[in-house]
């Protein structure tokens, strides 16, 4: 059981599809993680009862056996991978409106991130993307990474399905990390096969005055691909006069490209999965999920549709984001 994560990158890498086995392994290491966790609480307060003990004597809190201690941590466990799993099924939709004297005529953007497509994540969460799509109708769709996280070589069922996303000024990718992770060359086949124009340190113009800038993830560097201009120079290359909306998976946002662009999108936090996790990851980017603003630069970190490993959530639930775009 310890090895199974392990096992389920072998035989994803080799072909096999399982969706029963996957999930049960997948869920399996989220429960281990929660057990961990729960336990160390239970342990501490041990600790802090020895530690009364020597300084008064005796021990004036109850003290918790081994058996009940183990039983009230493994129930508690399971209930919580039950209901973190329920929680990745709650999609929420953000809508945020932004003016704009740059933008010649109003537009709308949908913005997803962090699908994980693999043996878990799988049809469902694109059907869930198309139903929104088809209810909100947006002028472009942006991804910004992550959207392919194991083997997809065969997965033309997810391909068949994004391409029904396609919208008039077309829809926009970069990549995340675990495309790196996986199989890179294949995550961009699929990206591309799925409908995407893939931004890796480049960018392009579209009408209404906009720019679209894309950059690659920073886990590039450890796969021996160096990237072509840093964020400052990429962003210094574009027309001032457009809306720059600034795709970048990890929200790792320097101090001295704030005004450089109207919005940056950014995923990867996934809002931390469990909640306390999000205090450690406003330390590490600019924040670990939702709006926000600086000087004249919009920023939003998405919470991901997916999951990167163990199927759950518990006070981060996935989202997406509708913005409108409109002329001021």
């Amino acid at each position: 059981m310890t090895l199974s994560p392990v096992f389920y990158r072998f035989y994803d890498k080799a072909g096999f599809d399982n969706f029963y086995l996957s999930f049960f392994i997948l869920w399996y290491m989220g429960f281990v993680i929660l057990f961990g966790i729960y336990y160390f609480f239970i342990d501490f307060y041990h600790f802090l009862l020895k530690i009364i003990h020597k300084i008064v004597g005796h021990n004036p809190l109850p003290h918790i056996s081994i058996k009940k201690g183990f039983i009230f941590v493994f129930a508690l466990s399971i209930l919580s991978t039950a209901y973190g799993y329920y929680e990745t099924l709650n999609l929420q939709v953000y809508r945020f409106i932004i003016y704009s004297d740059k933008v010649e005529k109003d537009f709308k953007i949908l913005h997803i991130s962090d699908l994980h497509l693999n043996q878990v994540m799988r049809e469902d969460k694109i059907k869930k993307i198309i139903e929104i799509y088809e209810k909100e109708k947006p002028d472009i769709v942006i991804s910004t990474g992550d959207l392919v996280d194991g083997n997809v070589k065969n997965k033309i069922s997810y391909i068949n399905l994004l391409r029904k996303i396609n919208p008039p000024l077309g829809k926009y990718a970069i990549l995340g990390n675990h495309e790196y992770y996986a199989d890179v060359e294949q995550a961009i086949d699929f990206t591309q096969k799925s409908g995407f124009l893939l931004l890796r340190d480049s960018f392009i113009y579209l009408p209404y005055n906009v720019a679209i800038v894309g950059v690659d993830d920073i886990e590039a560097e450890r796969f021996g691909i160096l990237r072509k201009y840093n964020d400052l120079e990429i962003l210094n290359k574009v027309d001032k006069d457009k809306f720059i909306i600034f795709l970048k998976h990890q929200p790792k946002i320097d101090k001295n490209i704030i005004g450089k662009f109207d919005l940056a999108l950014c995923g990867h936090t996934h809002g931390g999965v469990i909640f306390p996790v999000k205090y450690i990851l406003r330390k590490i980017f600019i924040t670990d999920a939702g709006f926000l603003k600086g000087g004249n630069s919009y920023i939003f970190v998405s919470r991901g549709v997916g999951t990167g490993a163990a199927p759950l959530r518990i006070g981060a639930l996935p989202d997406v984001a509708i913005f409108e775009i409109k002329k001021k």
